[in-house]
């Protein structure tokens, strides 16, 4: 199809300045932009009062996650994971799909069109568990990369706990013969494949944090991806724990190991990636890995505000993610402001103060470069994933510097249309590929068997909580050398 947007005001690449004019998309791709005749096309949407962006780019989410809003409060990392493993396993295909749309709704909903959902699927991994994930980005309409979640340690292994300090009939039930890491890759390689020519979705590799993950894992994952270069995308030192346990196991920092292994390079996706030493820094920047900044989640988790004023320093690119709905939502707009606004407590200095455009800019640059995908720009020949707002309302009139506000003050509230490769998938801020009343009426169905199913699972947890509560508040006392409290 061809659609021409008229009368509305755009966001050019330096992400300050604005143009008045029209945009015209022919297929999936913007064709031309700025004060266009009216040439025959499909549609002509009049978009007066309206502004339009590139769509937003979350660069790390979690899908499953969909039924855990508001599960959790006021606990650190070590005791969330708790929490979100309890919650977030054995689950059908059916029962993934719908928590995929849900989450998949929000985010378009909130303007965003391209999402790395980093996908847990536990106790296994499976083909029809990656399909169903699949099918509910599709039906919604984002563009994704479904990046496969694995560890093959057990959690309470890799976390600094002294011998005993947890009894032992609190450690979870062996649950049969785990998944190997020849059947972890299998299943990952089978479905790369599957959708490796698919327009709006493919697969990428996505282990767990390295500390939980075997040399095997590690070195198999980076085997596969050199293999296809599929990308990889891994949690990474959120939390000071990590960083502890992780000297613990290697005798050096994390990344000094896997730099050794060989796995670092141009397609890694480092996220959180909080609690890491200047000399982890300059292996990042050497290999030339993308870091993904959720800042809403390490906030909510207490896990520690990320150096990313020395990244940028030091050449790394920076993208942002939301991180799983149950530490904060999904929406955009929300880490774009906290990003540019975070970062001024830890530096005096209000020149080196990160601006509006600097933070947007991370969002689409570090974002467009982990989906290696001519997104997050409206130029002609990029791909055509547009988002609308209106601007005539209480919240942005009057204007004045259309950036900042964009920043500051909309929070996706005020999103009214989005395309995706040149379709539109919302309109009128409704979903146009689900049923959400339907969506919706299930999932709360699902959560409510959910809850039932998983009684015991988090009856232990709250047994379990204690024991880690004490070996947390004994841990971050230690000193590493370096500092990402605020305090």
């Amino acid at each position: 199809m061809s659609v021409l947007l008229k009368n509305l005001r755009f966001l050019l690449p330096d992400c300050v300045s604005w143009q008045e004019g029209s945009i015209r998309i022919e297929g999936d791709r913007i064709a031309a932009l700025g004060s266009l005749d009216e040439e025959p096309t499909d549609e002509v949407v009049d978009c007066r009062g309206k502004i339009a962006i590139p769509g937003l780019i979350n660069a790390h989410a979690h899908s499953y996650t969909g039924y855990l809003k508001g599960s959790i409060d006021n606990v650190p990392l070590d005791i969330y994971m708790l929490h979100a493993i309890a919650g977030g396993s054995c689950r059908s295909e059916r029962e993934i799909y719908i928590s995929t749309a849900l989450e998949a709704m929000a985010m378009l909903k909130l303007g965003t069109t391209a999402v790395v959902d980093h996908f847990s699927e536990r106790p296994r991994l499976s083909p029809e568990g990656i399909a169903a994930d699949a099918a509910a980005l599709r039906d919604v309409g984002l563009r994704a990369r479904v990046a496969t979640m694995f560890a093959d340690k057990g959690f309470f292994e890799t976390l600094p706990l002294r011998p005993g300090e947890l009894p032992q009939e609190l450690l979870p039930k062996s649950g049969g013969k785990p998944q190997s890491v020849r059947e972890y890759l299998e299943v990952v390689e089978e479905s790369y494949l599957r959708f490796r020519d698919d327009p709006l979705l493919d697969v990428m590799l996505g282990t767990d944090g390295p500390q939980r993950c075997s040399d095997e894992l590690l070195l198999g994952t980076g085997a596969l991806e050199e293999k296809y270069h599929m990308g990889w995308e891994t949690h990474i030192l959120e939390a000071k724990t990590q960083a502890i346990i992780s000297r613990s196991l290697y005798g050096k920092d994390l990344l000094e190991h896997m730099e050794e292994l060989g796995i670092l390079n141009e397609r890694t996706a480092l996220v959180h990636h909080v609690w890491v030493s200047e000399k982890e820094q300059e292996l990042v920047a050497r290999a030339g890995a993308t870091v993904v900044h959720c800042p809403s989640s390490n906030l909510h988790l207490g896990s520690g505000i990320a150096p990313v004023r020395e990244y940028i320093a030091r050449g790394i690119p920076v993208a942002l993610g939301s991180d799983g709905g149950n530490c904060g939502g999904v929406g955009m707009l929300d880490q774009i402001k906290l990003t540019a606004l975070l970062h001024n407590v830890s530096e005096t200095d209000y020149e080196k103060w990160f601006s509006a455009e600097q933070a947007l800019k991370m969002d689409y640059e570090g974002g467009a470069r982990i989906f290696r995908e001519n997104i997050g720009v409206l130029a002609p020949g990029a791909q055509a994933d547009i988002t609308l707002i209106d601007t005539e309302n209480v919240f942005w009139q009057p204007i004045n510097h259309l950036t900042r506000q964009l920043v500051y003050y909309e929070n996706g509230s005020h999103v009214d249309t989005v395309y995706v490769r040149g379709v539109k998938v919302l309109e009128n801020g409704r979903c146009l590929g689900v049923c959400e009343e339907d969506i919706l009426a299930e999932a709360v169905e699902i959560c409510e068997k959910l809850r039932r199913d998983c009684a015991e699972a988090f009856a232990l947890v709250e047994k379990q909580t204690p024991y880690l509560r004490t070996m947390y508040l004994r841990e971050i006392q230690k000193d590493i050398g370096f500092n990402r409290f605020s305090r």
